[in-house]
């Protein structure tokens, strides 16, 4: 059995139990708390990719595709920053966002506000080599994603469906390469969505270098419908998707932070299935009403007293990316529902510890 497969169960393990002694808490206080403000902002530089997964539902988009005007990612950082900032991720519902020419000078726009703590990104890395990986590194993000199939060219085309296979393991190696020569490392994670098993991925010649270096790694072995798009016929066998049993309490997703569309669109959850949700998940547009206004709104408090009822909207009530708050049962969350209240008064609260998940939040 391998270190990754144990720390994954681990982390599962650990988080259940800090959840059961979390459950001596009250859970909606914490909600409550996280519902003052929005605790992260996502912001989709676009909705265009360069990749054509077969486990993602970007091939069946009929959004337009659009990169973000500069109206409105200045009004979203501005409105952000007004109330305490905090985490701002960059990771698109789909797409990549290093595609975004002005992708390099934006982060570092983000970096340049006090109130923004940690800048998340994931990316097929593709792209990296586009702005520089110096550069990219030394933009102001905290934490990058490296979601790919592996580091063998035939299984990377089969699942990754792009022929930029050695563009890609290029700038991945520079990636950590360059990173350990900083004094401040980034938290690096290779995102493993493999058709093989994560003992063969492992050993593949290619991927040796890079593991040289320590990264951080994790290995997906479920995977989301995006409310029936993708097929189990789709993915093959090793490629489980996930099943939900029931969605009785408000989905986490809701709380966590809202996701500004390209055009302004403000959306309740950043999860795939929510990509072509905008009648569903719209909760308003950033360039007509502040972001508190519309995080505090009738519309997303609707939504999270639905889970439970027979009126939950067509997209939550078929997605498997569901999760119950039980984030908000433990530590961490609680931690974050404290931080979002001193943040809402005007406090400039910095996390001190760096995020030690592979996808860290917060």
């Amino acid at each position: 059995m391998n270190l990754v497969f144990i720390n994954k169960v681990y982390r599962i393990l650990k988080r259940k139990a800090d959840a059961f002694v979390g459950s001596f808490f009250s859970l909606e206080k914490t909600l409550e708390e996280m519902s003052l403000r929005p605790y992260e902002l996502h912001l989709e530089f676009t909705n265009l990719c360069n990749a054509k997964c077969i486990f993602c539902p970007y091939q069946f988009q009929t959004r337009k595709v659009e990169f973000m005007t500069d109206d409105v990612f200045y009004k979203s950082v501005s409105d952000f920053c007004s109330i305490g900032g905090g985490t701002v991720g960059l990771t698109p519902i789909v797409g990549d966002a290093l595609i975004d020419p002005k992708f390099l000078e934006r982060v570092k726009f983000l970096r340049a506000q006090y109130q923004i703590d940690r800048i998340n990104l994931t990316t097929n890395g593709i792209l990296l080599d586009k702005f520089g990986i110096e550069e990219v590194l030394n933009s102001g993000l905290t934490s990058i994603v490296i979601s790919t199939a592996g580091f063998e060219e035939e299984m990377y085309e089969r699942v990754y469906r792009s022929s930029s296979y050695e563009r890609m393991r290029k700038n991945v190696l520079e990636l950590v390469e360059c990173n350990s020569k900083k004094k401040d490392p980034l938290n690096i994670t290779i995102g493993l969505r493999s058709d093989r098993s994560l003992e063969e991925v492992l050993k593949d010649k290619d991927f040796q270098p890079i593991l040289a270096y320590n990264p951080q790694i994790d290995f997906t072995w479920s995977f989301t419908s995006a409310n029936g798009r993708i097929t189990r016929e789709m993915l093959p066998e090793i490629m489980k998707l996930r099943v939900v049993k029931n969605r009785n309490e408000p989905c986490v997703n809701t709380f966590n932070g809202p996701i500004v569309l390209p055009d302004g669109t403000v959306m309740a959850c950043s999860c795939v299935a929510a990509m072509d949700a905008v009648n569903d998940l719209g909760i308003g547009n950033i360039l007509e009403s502040s972001l508190l206004d519309i995080w505090k709104s009738q519309k997303i408090k609707d939504i999270r007293s639905s889970f439970g009822t027979n009126c939950l909207n067509k997209t939550c009530a078929g997605c498997d990316m569901y999760r119950e708050p039980e984030l908000y049962r433990t530590f961490e969350g609680r931690e974050r529902a404290k931080i979002n209240h001193q943040r809402l008064k005007g406090q400039v609260v910095f996390r001190k510890s760096k995020p030690f998940e592979p996808f860290p939040g917060g």
